[in-house]
C-alpha cells in the first residue's frame, strides 16, 4: 500500500514523510527504496516511551541500520510532558524532566555522533515534542555539559490549532509577556494554539541563546472533538496553513500563519486529514487541498470566448448590512486566488459576466434572481456550500480541461 502513496504524495509536492516507529524491530529496508526514488525523505518518528539504559545497545543496533539507510533525522519521544508518552511507572516518577533525560540525553548523544563521520549518513538531529513547562529540560542539558547536543538539537512542536485562528498566540511570549503556565490573563494569548513553536523557540533561546529550528507535525489538528470544531473550519484553517507554506505572503492575508528559515519542515497527518474529511480520504480530496497548480488551468483560460461581455468572471457573494460574511471569504478563497475574477455582490453588475460563480444564498439569491441571470446570456454555477467541495470542484473542472 505505502507503494501506492509514494508517487501521489510526490505528485503533491511532498518532500519529507514521517514514519513512526518502534525500538522492537526496523522499518522494511525496501520501504526507504521506494521513498527514495520518488524524492521522498523519511524522518523516523519514534513514539514509544524512551527506553531505559539497559537496552541502549540494541537501539544503537537500529540506529546504524537507519544510518545505513540514508535516514537523516530521528525524532525521539512523543510529548513527554503528557502522559500518554509514558508508561504509568514512567509518568508517576517525582522528577519526570531527569527521569526523561536519563534515557532522552545516551540516545540523542548517540545519533549526534553518529552524523560525525563522514561515511555515516545520520545526521546530528535529535527532536522531541512539548509544552513550555516541560521545557526545563533544556537547562539540564546545559547543567550536564551537553552544549554539543543542545547545538545540533531540533525541536518538534505539534501543530494543533486547539480551535483557534492560526494567528493565536503569534509572536511567542515576547508579544503576550503576561501569559504564564496554566494562566492567560484576559486580553493575553497563550501557546496552546498552531505557533505552539515559537513559544518552544523562545524558552530555548533563553537558555541558549540561539534560536533552535523546529519541525512542525501534525498541522492543522484542531484537537478537540471534530463536531465542536466544524470540518469545514478546520480545513479551512489547514488550507491556510498550506498556502503559508507554499510562500503567500502575511500581509496580503492576516490570517496566515508566519514561517521563517527556522522551520525545517511543516508536515500533515493523514490520519487528522481522514477525520477532517469525514474518512473519505482520497487522491482527490487531498489534491483538493494541496494540489496548488490545481487552478491554473482555469485562471489561463482563452479569453477570446468570452467577447460581447465585459467581465470574464464574477464571482456574486451575498452581503448583508454588516457586510459580507468572514466564512464565505475563507470558502470562496481558492477561486479568489486562482481564477482572479470579479468579486461583486450586485445582480445587475454580474449580467455584465461571461461566467457567474454564485455562493448560495436562496434569501439573497433566489431562483427567480438566478434565472434572470441565465436569461441575460450568463453561464451561472452554483457553488458549494462547503469551502472543500469549491476546491474538489475546481479541481475536477481544471482536471478535464
Amino acid at each position: 500500500m505505502i507503494d501506492t502513496w509514494f508517487p501521489i504524495l510526490k505528485e503533491l509536492g511532498g518532500k519529507q514523510l514521517i514514519i513512526e516507529a518502534s525500538f522492537d524491530r526496523a522499518i522494511p529496508e525496501d520501504v526507504f527504496q521506494s521513498a527514495y526514488a520518488n524524492d521522498q525523505e523519511i524522518i523516523i518518528h519514534f513514539t514509544e516511551e524512551l527506553p531505559l539504559a539497559r537496552k541502549f545497545n540494541d537501539v544503537a543496533i537500529l540506529l546504524d541500520t537507519y544510518a545505513k539507510w540514508g535516514v537523516k533525522y530521528v525524532i525521539l519521544g512523543s510529548q513527554p510532558n503528557c502522559k500518554s508518552g509514558w508508561t504509568n511507572s514512567g509518568w508517576r516518577n517525582d522528577n519526570l524532566v531527569d527521569h526523561f533525560l536519563d534515557r532522552f540525553i545516551p540516545l540523542a548523544d548517540y545519533i549526534e555522533k553518529l552524523g560525525s563521520p563522514p561515511s555515516s549518513h545520520l545526521s546530528s538531529l535529535a527532536a522531541i515534542t512539548g509544552t513550555p513547562p516541560f521545557l526545563k529540560w533544556h537547562p539540564g542539558l546545559k547543567r550536564r555539559q551537553m552544549d554539543v547536543l543542545l547545538e545540533k538539537l531540533c525541536l518538534a512542536s505539534v501543530g494543533y490549532t486547539f480551535n483557534r485562528s492560526l494567528t493565536w498566540g503569534q509572536g511567542g511570549p515576547e508579544n503576550w509577556p503576561s501569559t504564564q503556565p496554566y494562566a492567560t490573563p484576559e486580553g493575553q494569548e497563550d501557546q496552546l494554539g498552531f505557533n505552539n513553536y515559537e513559544w518552544l523557540q523562545a524558552i530555548v533561546e533563553r537558555t541558549t541563546g540561539k534560536r533552535p529550528t523546529v519541525l512542525i507535525m501534525d498541522a492543522g489538528n484542531p484537537a478537540v472533538d471534530i463536531s465542536l470544531a466544524g470540518p469545514d473550519t478546520s480545513l479551512e484553517r489547514l488550507q491556510l496553513i498550506v498556502e503559508a507554506c507554499h510562500g503567500s505572503e502575511s500581509d496580503v492575508e492576516a490570517s496566515l500563519p508566519v514561517f521563517d528559515g527556522s522551520i525545517l519542515a511543516c508536515t500533515f497527518d493523514l490520519d487528522t486529514l481522514s477525520m477532517l474529511l469525514g474518512g473519505n480520504l482520497s487522491v482527490a480530496s487531498l489534491k483538493s487541498i494541496f494540489g496548488i497548480n490545481s487552478l491554473n488551468a482555469l485562471a489561463s483560460e482563452d479569453k477570446s470566448i468570452f467577447k460581447g461581455k465585459p467581465i470574464t468572471h464574477y464571482l456574486l457573494l451575498p452581503a448583508r448590512e454588516t457586510g459580507v460574511s468572514d466564512v464565505v471569504l475563507k470558502k470562496v478563497r481558492p477561486i479568489i486566488k486562482q481564477c482572479n475574477p470579479t468579486i461583486g455582490f450586485s445582480l445587475e453588475e454580474a449580467k455584465l459576466a461571461k461566467k457567474v460563480s454564485i455562493f448560495p444564498d436562496p434569501v439573497i439569491f433566489p431562483d427567480a434572481k438566478i434565472a434572470a441571470l441565465r436569461a441575460a446570456g450568463c453561464t451561472v454555477e452554483i457553488l458549494p456550500q462547503s469551502g472543500i467541495e469549491i476546491a474538489t470542484l475546481l479541481h475536477g473542472m481544471s482536471s478535464r480541461n
